[in-house]
C-alpha cells in the first residue's frame, strides 16, 4: 500500500467535524389500558428504533424529537403520538394491530423486535454521503457489507458483497419487486442510475434474515423503498461535478398534497457521466421516475415507473501485480466493450385494511428489459462463429480459418409476477400469510459483422449474422406462513416456512455446430426460519435465530451461452445455507449498540473466477462445503444534539470446509472491515463528517498464495454540506490522503504464478449544487 499526504494542517481543522445529526431526545413514560392497568410486552418503535414496555407498563427510548412513535400490542388498538414532549401516559384501548405495524414487522426489522441481524440507512443518511455512486458504494457504509467497482470510482458497474456472498447470492428489491436476474441472479446496479435520490430508506438485513419471497437470501438481503407522497410541494435541480469528469443532472418534482388531499406524485429526471478512474470505462446513465400515490382511510394505492438506460465502457482485465503501485499505469487498459442495456419496471404496491384483525397488500409488477454488450474480436476461428454457412469446410478446416469480427451478444426479456399477502391476528398471535407467482421469458442470441475475411464480406456485407440463439423460460412460485407470537410479555417467537418452487427450461436453437439442447429442470425448496427475542428491559435485547435458505443454479453454471462443444450439459447441484447466529442490543440516552456472531454453513457453493478469454463471463469451480462465520457490530455515541460518533465492523472467516484448499480462505473475501464515522451539525445551514473506512487483507486464490494477496487498506472520506436560502452546496472528498489500494483480483498459472487487481480511485472530489425553487 502506498501512501501520500500532501495536506495535512488545513485538514486537521476539517477533521473536528462530521456527519449530520438530528437533535435526540429521551421519551420515557407508561402505557395503560383504560382501566388504568399497566400494559407489558408493548410494542414501541420510531423508524428502525424500537423497544417494549416493563411489567409496570413503564418504557424509555431515545429517537429524534419531533419523531412519530408507534405503540402496538396484540389486543389493543394502535396508537401513535409525536415526540414533542419528554413524559407520556399513553392509554391503549382494547382492538388489535392496525394493519401498517403488521405490515412493518413483517417484512421490515426493527430493533428490539425482530431477531435478525441488520442496518438501515435513513433518507438522511444517504441525503449527506450519496453524490453520484452506484448504490453498493454507498451501502458500504454499513456493517459486513464490502463494495467495489469495475472503473475504480464507484461508477458504472459496480458489487456488493455481504459476509463474503456476492450480489448474486443477495436478495435485492426495489419497492417490493425483485430485482435479482431470474437467470443469471446477478443485479445491473448500472440500470439503475440515481435511485438513492428517491431513496426513503434502503435496510440490509444480513443473513437469511427476514426475506419472505424473492430470489434466494444467503449472504443478505437488500430493500431500497423510494418516496412518493410528501406533505409539501416541492421543485429542485441539481448540477454535479467531480473528478474523472464525472458530472449529474437531476430534476425533481414532487406535487406534495396540493393536487388533492388523498392524492400526490413524484418525477425525477436524472443523468450520471463519468470517464472512470480507470482508462476505457467510461459511463453514460440515464434515468426517470414516475410515482403516484393514493390514499384513503383505508387503503394505499401506489404506482411506481422507473426506467433506466445505460451505455458503459469496460475493460475486462485487471492491472496486473508488477504496475498496480504505479500511479499512471495501474489506470491504463485498451479500448474492450461497450455494454448497453435499457430496463423498465413497473410495479403497483396495494395494502387494504378490511378491519382491526385483517389485512391486505399486494405487489403487482412488471420488468422488462433489453440490451448487448459489444466487443471487436481478433483472428477468431469459423468454427466457434459457425461462420461456415455454406458447409463447404471440415470441422478442423473451420478450427483453423480465421477472421475478425465484432460480436454482440444480446439479451431481450422480460417477467411479470404477483405477490399478495393476507395477515391476521388475534390477542396473542399474528400470520402473515402470502405467496409470489413469477413468470420469465428471456431471448439470448449472439451476431457478428464487420468481418476482415474477404468471402464472409462478399456474403454478409455490413450485415449481422446471428450465430446462436436460445430462449429461456422460467415459472417460479413461493409460498409462506410467517407467524409472531408474544409468549410472555417480554419475549417474542417468529417464525416462519417457506416454500419456493422453480420450473426451468432452456432450448437451444439449431444453428452450425450447436447441439439443439432443450434441457429442463424442476426445483421444490422448504426453507424454515425461526427467532426469539428477550427483552431483558426496555434497554437490553437477546435475540437468536436459525434459518435455511436454498438457490437454484445459474443458467451459465449449466451452459454457456453460445457452447457448440458440451454434448451433455450437467444440471448443477442446488447450493444451500444453514444461518444459526446469536446477538444483544443496547439501546440508551446515549449510546446504541448491536452485536452479533453468526455460522453458516454452505453446502455445494459456486466459486466464481474471471474467465480470462471471454470477455464478462466467469468460470465456476463447486465447492462441497465452506463455512462463513463472524462478528458484527454496530456503535453509535451521541456525545449532545450536534456530535455524533458511529463505529460498525466485521471479522470475517470465510473458509474452505472440504477439499485440497480446506481451511483457507475463500477469495475476494475481506478478513476484516470497519467504517468510522463522526458527524457534526451546528444548525440547519451547515453539517460537516468525517469518515474512515477500513478493509483487510484478501486473497485472490484458493491457495492463499501470498503474491496474490490484496494488502488491507484504509480510506479517508469527508464532505460537508451548507445552505445559503434555496441554494445548497455538498462538497464530499474521498480518499483525502490520495491512498493507492486493490478492491477485487484473479490469478492464473501459466509459465509462473499471475496476479491481476482492480484498483480504487486516488483522491477525488464531487461538488454539489442544488437549487430548491
Amino acid at each position: 500500500m502506498n501512501t501520500h499526504y500532501p495536506i495535512r494542517n488545513t485538514i486537521l481543522t476539517f477533521l473536528l467535524f462530521s456527519l449530520s445529526f438530528t437533535q435526540t431526545i429521551k421519551v420515557q413514560g407508561k402505557i395503560l389500558t383504560q382501566n388504568n392497568e399497566p400494559i407489558s410486552g408493548v410494542n414501541i418503535y420510531a423508524g428502525n428504533v424500537g423497544t417494549s414496555s416493563q411489567p409496570d407498563g413503564s418504557f424509555s427510548l431515545n429517537v429524534d424529537a419531533n419523531a412519530t412513535i408507534t405503540f402496538s400490542h396484540i389486543g389493543y388498538t394502535n396508537k401513535t403520538i409525536r415526540a414533542n414532549s419528554k413524559e407520556f401516559i399513553i392509554v391503549l384501548k382494547q382492538g388489535a394491530l392496525r394493519g401498517n405495524s403488521i405490515q412493518i414487522s413483517a417484512s421490515r426489522a426493527i430493533e428490539g423486535i425482530t431477531p435478525f441481524a441488520f442496518s438501515t440507512l435513513t433518507k438522511e443518511e444517504i441525503k449527506n454521503h450519496y453524490t453520484v455512486e452506484d448504490v453498493p458504494m454507498v451501502l458500504a457504509s454499513e456493517p459486513g457489507v464490502y463494495a467495489y467497482s469495475e472503473s475504480g470510482n464507484g461508477t458504472g458497474y459496480s458489487y456488493v458483497s455481504i459476509r463474503g456472498f456476492d450480489q448474486s447470492k443477495i436478495s435485492v428489491m426495489i419497492d417490493n419487486v425483485p430485482l435479482n436476474d431470474n437467470e443469471s441472479h446477478q443485479v445491473y446496479w448500472v440500470d439503475h442510475g440515481d435511485i438513492l435520490s428517491n431513496a426513503k430508506d434502503v435496510q440490509i438485513q444480513r443473513g437469511v434474515g427476514n426475506s419472505l419471497y424473492g430470489s434466494a437470501a444467503f449472504g443478505g438481503s437488500i430493500n431500497v423503498i423510494t418516496e412518493i407522497i410528501n406533505d409539501d410541494k416541492s421543485l429542485n435541480t441539481s448540477i454535479d461535478y467531480g473528478s474523472f469528469n464525472t458530472q449529474k443532472y437531476r430534476f425533481n418534482y414532487n406535487s406534495g398534497k396540493e393536487l388533492y388531499k388523498n392524492i400526490g406524485f413524484n418525477v425525477r429526471l436524472s443523468q450520471i457521466k463519468s470517464d472512470g478512474y480507470r482508462d476505457f470505462h467510461n459511463s453514460r446513465q440515464n434515468a426517470g421516475f414516475i410515482g403516484i400515490e393514493h390514499q384513503t382511510e383505508k387503503m394505499t394505492n401506489q404506482f411506481r415507473a422507473q426506467i433506466g438506460y445505460q451505455n458503459t465502457d469496460l475493460t475486462w482485465d485487471g492491472i496486473s501485480a508488477a504496475d498496480i503501485n504505479n500511479r499512471e499505469l495501474r489506470k491504463l487498459g485498451y479500448e474492450s466493450y461497450t455494454d448497453v442495456f435499457l430496463q423498465q419496471i413497473y410495479s403497483f404496491n396495494t395494502s387494504y385494511l378490511y378491519n382491526e384483525n385483517l389485512n391486505f397488500r399486494n405487489v403487482l409488477y412488471l420488468v422488462n428489459g433489453e440490451g448487448y454488450y459489444e466487443v471487436f474480436k481478433h483472428d477468431e476461428d469459423f468454427y466457434d462463429y459457425n461462420l461456415d454457412i455454406t458447409n463447404q469446410f471440415s470441422d478442423l478446416e473451420e478450427e483453423d480459418r480465421e477472421t475478425d469480427l465484432l460480436r454482440r451478444k444480446w439479451i431481450v426479456n422480460n417477467y411479470y409476477g404477483i405477490a399478495p399477502t393476507l395477515s391476521w391476528k388475534n390477542n396473542s398471535i399474528r400470520f402473515d400469510i402470502g405467496s409470489e407467482l413469477r413468470f420469465y421469458k428471456g431471448n439470448h442470441y449472439g451476431e457478428v459483422s464487420n468481418f476482415s475475411d474477404e468471402n464472409l464480406i462478399s456474403q454478409f456485407g455490413k450485415n449481422w449474422y446471428k450465430y446462436y440463439q436460445y430462449m429461456g423460460t422460467k415459472m417460479s412460485f413461493t409460498g409462506f406462513v410467517h407467524m409472531l407470537y408474544s409468549a410472555l410479555d417480554n419475549l417474542k417467537i417468529i417464525a416462519d416456512l417457506q416454500y419456493q418452487g422453480h420450473r426451468w427450461e432452456l432450448k437451444q436453437n439449431l444453428i452450425g455446430h450447436a447441439k439443439g439442447h432443450t434441457l429442463s429442470a424442476p426445483w421444490d425448496f422448504i426453507n424454515p426460519k425461526i427467532g426469539v427475542i428477550y427483552n431483558i428491559s426496555s434497554n437490553y435485547f437477546l435475540f437468536a435465530n436459525y434459518g435455511k435458505s436454498q438457490k437454484e443454479p445459474a443458467d451459465s453454471q449449466i451452459i454457456e451461452a453460445d457452447d457448440n462443444w458440451d454434448a451433455n450439459p450437467v444440471i448443477a447441484a442446488a447450493e444451500v445455507v444453514d444461518n444459526t447466529e446469536f446477538g444483544c442490543s443496547f439501546i440508551n440516552q446515549k449510546i446504541n449498540g448491536n452485536l452479533n456472531i453468526y455460522n453458516m454453513n454452505y453446502h455445494n457453493e459456486q466459486l466464481k473466477n474471471i474467465d480470462i478469454e471471454q470477455e464478462g463471463e466467469y468460470e465456476y469451480s463447486l465447492v462441497n462445503k465452506t463455512t462463513h462465520e463472524g462478528i458484527e457490530f454496530d456503535l453509535t455515541y451521541k456525545y449532545n444534539s450536534k456530535l455524533k460518533v458511529n463505529l460498525n465492523g466485521a471479522l470475517n472467516y470465510n473458509k474452505f470446509a472440504t477439499g485440497e484448499s480446506k481451511g483457507n480462505f475463500l477469495p475476494n473475501t475481506p478478513l476484516s472491515l470497519g467504517n468510522s464515522t463522526i458527524s457534526y451539525k451546528s444548525s440547519e445551514q451547515f453539517s460537516t463528517f468525517i469518515n474512515v473506512r477500513y478493509v483487510g487483507k484478501q486473497f485472490v486464490d484458493a491457495e492463499n498464495t501470498r503474491e496474490g494477496q490484496i494488502d488491507s487498506f484504509a480510506l479517508l472520506n469527508i464532505g460537508s454540506a451548507i445552505k445559503f436560502n434555496n441554494l445548497n452546496v455538498n462538497l464530499k472528498i474521498n480518499n483525502l490522503f490520495d491512498t493507492l489500494y486493490s478492491t477485487f483480483g484473479y490469478s492464473y498459472e501459466y509459465n509462473g504464478y499471475w496476479a491481476y487487481y482492480w484498483p480504487g480511485a486516488t483522491r477525488s472530489y464531487n461538488l454539489k449544487l442544488e437549487y430548491q425553487f
